[in-house]
């Protein structure tokens, strides 16, 4: 299964639900400004769910509808994976993006309870390469990232494109 999605809305398709996925407290990094830009621009034609912790509540307009989780927890907490699962259910989104490490192991772990296919974007390489194999496809944001996964459908989205 072949997974894009674009800005651009087809008339003859209904919007998306995407859910995107992002662990960890907002450190005001690459990968939150990242989040927060791809957020917005999917929101506007789509409707945007993004789960991540309370620090990144205030990075988002009303356009996407934020979820906060406790991704402070141990990532093999059960209680927060099921917390999460249900949150996922509840929500019914068409896509579940993740990004970072934490949060690809949460929803590779939690992803029996969903049917939603499943993207991961890879910004650095500390990664698992077991990881991937969870996940329809992986983009890799830079070429040398790319180069260091080994999926049958890994996508190229340079940083800041």
């Amino acid at each position: 299964m072949q997974v894009a999605v674009s800005t651009a809305q087809d008339p003859a398709k209904p919007p998306l639900d995407i859910c995107l996925v992002v662990s960890g407290p907002n450190e005001g990094g690459g990968i939150e400004r990242h989040i927060r830009d791809l957020a917005h621009g999917l929101a506007k034609n789509h409707t945007v769910h993004v789960l991540a912790h309370d620090s990144f509540r205030s990075m988002f307009d009303s356009s996407v509808r934020y979820h906060k989780m406790a991704f402070t927890s141990w990532r093999f907490d059960v209680w927060f994976l099921l917390q999460f699962a249900l949150e996922i259910r509840r929500i019914r989104p068409s896509i579940i993006h993740a990004h970072g490490r934490k949060a690809a192991r949460v929803v590779s772990l939690s992803r029996r309870f969903f049917s939603a296919p499943c993207v991961l974007t890879v910004h650095n390489l500390r990664q698992h390469d077991r990881l991937y194999s969870k996940f329809d496809s992986v983009i890799a944001v830079s070429e040398i990232v790319a180069q260091g996964i080994e999926h049958p459908r890994v996508f190229k989205v340079l940083n800041g494109c």
